[in-house]
């Protein structure tokens, strides 16, 4: 039976147009089947739409180029010779060292500074070790000797109840306790060139049958005590500047046209890797003992592998991908650069990068001379950097210049000696610079010092007690108001006043924060009139000059933009790395970190309190 529609013509007459039933079939798994095999590989009729939809998204389109297959590489490289710390001044070539990168991480000569004289509980443990070695050597019972003519002598802290570990070690240290620097100090004259002791050191009286142990114990305790702990020799200048509260150096190597010289003048983050320098051509920082030549440097021919990285986007249309980033998804606005960009290298020029491995000696200068790819159709393109062809300066993984730009500094990569992991122990100085507006001060608070055994202190157990403050000894009955010439200050708030560095019509007018001195009252002993002292930091980060005692050095300046609203907290801690050939390193060092804002110290003048 057919159904006609009446009145339905075609263009060529008695045509008759009969209805017609339109079906479709979707694919996919059948449901019923145990098997999961036929729907994991998600089989396809139709494989001329798969081969459509390729065209159409254009992987079947044509370019006209070749895939690299064969990569050449020549240039030079030159080692490190010289080392400056602290910015270069106007004898840089006086104040720099000698510097063999292979025996000392850079960090770690940048970092280290004097331990084992501030430190008593290091010195105690040193000496505990050495009574070891004697037993060891068969001559323990030297050990009380050793011990009266180098006692560790500690005095009780002042405030027993803030530095409770000091307290602890100078009850259990007195008239026991061996001082291993000491001993250290009056044996290193006695070492001889091969490391054995010729002699006893002075105070000692040691029978003739036990000075060969004994001397055999104190080669053994000085070699392991100078090399438990890494300082800097005596004489050589800090990298640590106060006045901006991080450290400054420069290094130094032979260039293709002459030493080049490296500079880091704001190091804070424990990481001195090559963005941290700027490369200029002088001043000389010397001539190192044994000059390093300029050393060619031609590899073989290698073959290139595409850059692959996690959750990067498939290359071909039909790959499933990590779900987990959907770089199409991302929103980004006309000023989101960093963004775009982001998005455009992995979805248009991620495919376009590709990897030659390069093993280059550490602490190494190097400059790529000579840079040829050959592709597939054997066509041969020499590459050459990273930077604008119109003349502006801008290059891409180069060191910048400091200063005039010079020709010979260009197309230098730096490969830092630097360590790739540290561990970190707990400060042992703690400090937070912050602002006090409402003061019209900064303020560097002392949260942990070192206390008399070296040991981490935290001032806050102090300042709970003691406060910087003005009192009136006696107050009558009928007083309701209390007129006072300043509000209480913890005493571990050290105040920075803004001062000027030059005078307004100087060119070179900028302004500092100086450290100032708080004056506190403090009852007097036996029904004594009240005394006041002056309060001053007890650590060192605040100190300007700590060879000198606090009261006598230059009051220290630091330079405004280094107190930023944010603040910042610096720290000293112990640190310790593996070298190469399995050599550790244990050294003190500092670091400086963003802060969490400002602070108010609750700072006031001529105030009226309630009773």
């Amino acid at each position: 039976m057919s159904l006609q529609v009446l009145g339905a013509l075609l263009a060529h007459d008695l045509v008759v147009a009969l209805p017609s039933v339109t079906t479709w079939s979707r694919l996919e798994p059948h449901p019923v089947t145990p098997d999961l095999a036929p729907a994991l590989t998600a089989p396809v009729a139709d494989p001329l739409w798969l081969l459509h939809r390729q065209w159409a998204f254009g992987e079947l389109r044509g370019e006209d180029a070749g895939s690299p297959i064969d990569v050449r590489l020549a240039g030079d490289h030159a080692v490190l010779a010289r080392y400056h710390p602290g910015p270069l001044g106007r004898t840089p070539s006086q104040v720099a060292v000698d510097y063999a990168h292979l025996g000392l991480p850079l960090e770690v000569a940048v970092e280290r500074e004097p331990v084992r004289g501030a430190h008593p509980r290091i010195a105690a443990a040193a000496g505990l070790q050495f009574l070891r070695l004697l037993g060891s050597e068969g001559a323990g019972a030297m050990g009380p000797r050793f011990v009266a003519a180098f006692p560790l002598r500690l005095d009780p802290p002042a405030d027993p109840g803030a530095d409770r570990a000091g307290a602890d070690w100078a009850a259990i240290t007195a008239g026991r306790a061996l001082d291993g620097d000491a001993l250290a100090a009056a044996v290193r004259p006695l070492v001889a060139a091969d490391g054995s002791v010729t002699g006893m050191p002075p105070g000692v009286s040691v029978p003739q049958e036990q000075r060969a142990g004994v001397r055999r114990a104190l080669a053994r305790f000085v070699a392991s005590y100078d090399a438990i702990i890494t300082q800097p020799p005596d004489g050589e200048a800090t990298a640590w500047q106060a006045e901006r509260q991080e450290y400054a150096l420069a290094l130094s190597a032979a260039g293709r046209g002459g030493p080049v010289v490296l500079r880091a003048d704001e190091y804070t983050d424990g990481r001195l890797d090559w963005w941290a320098f700027l490369a200029s051509v002088g001043p000389r920082l010397g001539d190192p003992a044994t000059p390093g030549p300029v050393t060619a440097l031609r590899l073989p021919a290698m073959l290139p592998s595409p850059v692959r990285y996690p959750d990067m986007p498939a290359a071909r249309y039909w790959e499933f991908e990590d779900a987990r980033v959907n770089l199409g998804a991302l929103d980004a606005g006309p000023s989101d650069l960093a963004r775009l960009l982001l998005v455009e290298f992995g979805l248009v020029y991620g495919p376009d990068w590709w990897l030659v491995p390069l093993e280059l000696p550490v602490g190494s200068l190097f400059t790529v001379t000579d840079l040829r790819v050959r592709d597939t159709f054997g066509v041969e393109t020499a590459v050459g950097p990273s930077r604008n062809t119109d003349g502006r300066p801008w290059e891409m993984f180069e060191l910048g210049q400091a200063g005039q730009r010079a020709a010979r500094l260009a197309d230098l990569f730096f490969l830092s000696p630097t360590l790739p992991w540290r561990l970190e122990g707990d400060p042992v100085e703690e400090v937070t610079l912050i602002r006090d507006e409402m003061a019209n001060l900064a303020w560097g608070v002392e949260r942990r010092v070192q206390g008399i055994s070296g040991e981490p202190v935290e001032r806050a157990l102090e300042a709970a007690r003691l406060a910087v403050h003005q009192e009136i000894p006696t107050v009558g009955e009928d007083v309701r108001l209390i007129y006072r010439l300043m509000s209480p200050v913890p005493v571990n708030w050290i105040p920075f006043e803004p001062v000027a560095t030059a005078p307004p019509t100087d060119p070179a007018y900028d302004l500092a924060f100086e450290r100032r001195v708080l004056q506190r009252t403090v009852p007097g002993a036996g029904g004594a009139p009240p005394v006041v002292e002056r309060v001053h930091p007890r650590g060192l980060l605040l100190r300007s000059d700590p060879s000198r005692p606090v009261e006598s050095e230059p009051p220290l300046r630091i330079a405004e933009e280094e107190i930023p609203r944010d603040g910042a907290v610096v720290t000293r801690s112990f640190q310790y790395a593996r070298w190469f050939g399995g050599t550790s390193f244990l050294w003190l060092g500092r670091a400086k970190r963003t802060g969490r804002g400002e602070g108010s110290s609750g700072l006031r003048y001529d105030a009226a309190d309630r009773v």
